[in-house]
């Protein structure tokens, strides 16, 4: 059996998965990346590498860790090394737009979206769009951290003029269409080897923070349904995955009140509520899919 090597930034994140591996005998090496070298033309070990990097890597100080990651990945694939979540995922695990592109060319509904670059063209950037009521987000913030709803332009431009923003990592804001849910909540599908595991209904009343790991999430806030089991966005978003090489991904989407379902956000770096999973008692929880299929991969 080859080693199983998870790329990662976040030690809290892998305590789970550590347990799972080691319910099956099976220990990872666990490859730290913030800072470090890339030994391009020096053959890497044949092992299974996982990426874990994480667009919100910075809102923990470790702000180079994508662009390592990034640079590490494009070794082991040159090298024609196993690697789960490639340099491809990464790309999109922090770029929305072309998230979206991909979402599209499946044939996945996305809610209309606008980029801006410079928070002296927001306002600008609003009257254009027209969307009221309209959301203001990062393209690069993680957790739902800076997502923000306003009502009106009046509005906007009152709270462009008396706040000081913070300008995103990337620079990047998105102007965002802001979709009436039809119930308070949106869902969150998790897959693992391009396959569909779950579904998760995350109440959304106490605002945009969505981070579904156990050391971040809000108790009852997630809730596992059966609601999306068979449903035809399922085998969607199955075939985007398989379409855009996404090993393990966990895919926010939100219904309007007409019953329409719009795919907002594809976390590549997918965490599991392990609350939800106990009071649903499911059999194959996420973490547990995610262990026997990378050593599936190893053996």
């Amino acid at each position: 059996m080859r080693e199983i090597v998870v790329l990662h930034e976040n030690e809290e994140w892998l305590v789970p998965l550590r347990e799972e591996l080691k319910k099956r005998g099976v220990k990872a090496t666990e490859w730290f990346l913030n800072e470090g070298r890339v030994p391009y033309t020096e053959l890497p070990e044949d092992s299974v590498y996982y990426n874990r990097m994480s667009a919100s890597s910075h809102t923990r100080g470790h702000r180079y860790a994508p662009e390592l990651t990034k640079l590490v990945l494009t070794w082991l694939e040159s090298k024609n090394r196993t690697v789960v979540n490639g340099s491809h995922v990464l790309a999109l695990e922090i770029c929305k737009l072309s998230q979206y592109a991909a979402l599209e060319r499946a044939g996945l509904r996305v809610p209309k979206t606008h980029a801006v670059v410079g928070s002296g063209e927001l306002l600008a950037a609003a009257k254009a769009f027209n969307q009221w009521p309209l959301i203001l987000k990062p393209n690069r913030g993680g957790k739902g951290l800076g997502v923000q709803r306003f009502g009106t332009l009046d509005e906007f431009a009152k709270f462009l003029e008396h706040e000081s923003l913070d300008e995103p990592l990337d620079g990047t804001w998105l102007l965002q269409e802001y979709i009436q849910p039809k119930a308070p909540h949106i869902t969150r599908a998790e897959f693992v080897g391009q396959n569909f595991v779950y579904a998760v209904q995350v109440n959304t009343q106490g605002g945009f923070e969505l981070c579904p790991a156990d050391n971040c999430a809000i108790e009852d806030k997630f809730t596992i349904t059966k609601r999306f089991n068979d449903h035809e966005i399922i085998r969607n978003l199955e075939s985007f995955l398989r379409s855009n090489d996404i090993d393990v991904a966990g895919v926010e989407f939100i219904e309007n009140q007409q019953g329409e379902l719009f795919v907002y956000d594809v976390n590549t770096n997918t965490n599991y509520n392990q609350a939800a999973e106990q009071r649903a008692a499911v059999k194959n929880t996420g973490m547990g899919a995610l262990a026997e299929y990378l050593i599936d991969l190893a053996e």
